[in-house]
């Protein structure tokens, strides 16, 4: 071993060399270990995205004739001039009626009797037309998107009529469903009858809605003819 004293002699140039390329090697690896892990990281983080559910669906606000489900009674008669029904027992504050200059009129069901109550159910009759259910089909389309169900005939009548044929179109988002529904005579004989529904939707269901549910009438014998 070397005293105190001794001189320390000099690395050779293939020495340095040689640990000098080490150090390079070392390096490199470093880096190329640091890249991979960065590669993985963005790669899993790709992935989750790809995973991510998609946003669930929402029907555009307001949804039909100013009015959308959730309004208050006191704000959806700024909107429309919405009347009382009436029945044997009195005046009906659930359910109010009004009918619109362009021909169809429409009952909106409330979940109480009280002003600020919220909609929350709308039912429109566009009344007889000699327009095919296309027509009806293409135009609430374009405000609710591809239907998910199209003319499907009704497992449920809900008119309780043998004469006529019902056959519902159904839209749907995350809280809500929207029923077109078509009554046509079993004769053929006779214009259909085109009715739009807007409904909360009260159950997770696994498959499309079975069909269209009428509004409920009135307590007691209405003296206002009802519209449905």
């Amino acid at each position: 071993a070397a005293g105190r004293g001794d001189t320390i002699p000099a690395m050779s140039g293939t020495s340095l060399r040689f640990r000098l390329a080490g150090r390079q090697r070392w390096r490199l690896l470093v880096a190329g270990n640091i890249l991979l892990a960065t590669a993985l990281l963005h790669g899993c983080g790709g992935a989750k995205e790809e995973d991510a559910p998609p946003a669930a669906k929402r029907f555009p606000s307001p949804l039909f004739d100013g009015l959308s489900l959730g309004m208050t009674r006191q704000q959806v008669a700024k909107v429309r001039p919405i009347r009382r029904t009436r029945s044997s027992s009195g005046r009906s504050h659930r359910i109010w009626i009004y009918d619109s200059p362009d021909g169809h009129s429409a009952e909106l069901t409330f979940e109480n009797d009280e002003p600020t109550s919220h909609l929350a159910r709308i039912d429109v009759h566009f009344g007889r037309s000699g327009v095919s259910s296309d027509h009806y089909i293409k135009r609430f389309s374009r405000r609710f998107g591809e239907p998910d169900v199209t003319r499907r005939k009704a497992e449920i009548n809900a008119y309780g009529d043998d004469r006529h044929d019902q056959f519902d179109t159904i839209w749907s988002d995350a809280t809500q469903y929207v029923y077109l529904t078509e009554r046509v005579s079993v004769s053929g004989k006779g214009r259909p009858v085109y009715y739009l529904s807007v409904k909360k939707k009260e159950i997770t269901a696994t498959g499309p809605p079975t069909g269209y549910v009428p509004p409920p009438p009135p307590e007691g014998s209405e003296e206002e003819e009802s519209i449905f």
